[in-house]
């Protein structure tokens, strides 16, 4: 009995380090992802414009095609972090910081690249299906604003 006991105790403590650590995965990931958005940013800085500023689309193909292959980036990004974040057991990692509130910090990206970014906005209502996140998110804002 003392042994299924001991036993017991250490499943429960592994199944705690593998959630702590798989929460750390999505973490590195979620992060990961938006290191592709830095690095087109710095190898493009004039792009920052289009998600910052609130300009509209080029009308130059050339630029037209770079703003909506980095905005389809950021989409999958911010997508795909939403979704790491809400599988994985990340709350785990914040018992090692508790000060820690990454979904609502990446919700609060979220919602500020689509607040800032006219084609972000397009772009997300044109795919509704494979953004619900950013789309939901987008509603919200959209209701605020004329609500």
């Amino acid at each position: 009995m003392v042994f299924l006991a001991r036993q017991t105790s250490q499943s429960v403590e592994q199944f705690l380090v593998a959630n702590e650590l798989a929460g750390a995965r999505a973490l590195a990931q979620g992060y990961e992802l938006w290191d592709h958005v830095i690095n087109r940013f710095i190898d493009y800085p004039e792009l920052r414009q289009y998600f910052y500023d609130g300009v509209e689309l080029p009308e130059d193909p050339t630029a037209s095609a770079r703003v909506l292959a980095m905005t389809e980036l950021i989409g999958d990004a911010l997508q795909s972090t939403h979704w790491l974040y809400k599988g994985q057991d990340v709350a785990m990692v914040a018992s090692v910081d508790p000060e820690l509130e990454i979904l609502v910090d990446w919700d609060g990206w979220t919602e500020k690249i689509l607040t800032l970014s006219p084609v972000m906005r397009s772009f997300v209502r044109e795919n509704p299906r494979m953004y619900p996140h950013l789309t939901r998110t987008l509603d919200t804002i959209d209701s605020a604003t004329t609500g």
